[in-house]
């Protein structure tokens, strides 16, 4: 399973060829927003990030998970909201697949 770094960096990878193709400039860090009004991601950039970076995940993990589901949804705090939510919340994902 790949280390909270390793999933941090593929994310990062994942925004940045978002910004090259959009020919924006976004400073990633972990507290980079991915939700709202200080997000340099809209609501499409979001869903090619994510579908990007769980795809990776996937393949560096020998995994299946999916990102974008009905636990993500009915959480209180979206993990889709800044760089290090989703990276917490893939390590969590993947954990549960292994543990099962």
């Amino acid at each position: 399973m790949p280390t909270p770094d390793e999933l941090k960096s593929l994310l990062y990878e994942c925004i940045r060829e978002y910004a090259d193709q959009t020919g924006q400039t976004i400073e990633v860090a972990d507290e980079t927003p991915l939700l709202g009004p200080d997000s340099a991601i809209d609501s499409l950039g979001l869903v090619m990030v994510v579908t990007a970076y769980e795809a990776r995940v996937n393949e560096a993990a020998n995994a299946a998970v999916v990102f974008a589901n009905e636990s993500a949804m009915s959480r209180r705090h979206s993990p889709f909201r800044s760089v290090e939510a989703l990276t917490e919340y893939a390590q969590e994902l993947l954990s549960e697949a292994e543990a099962s």
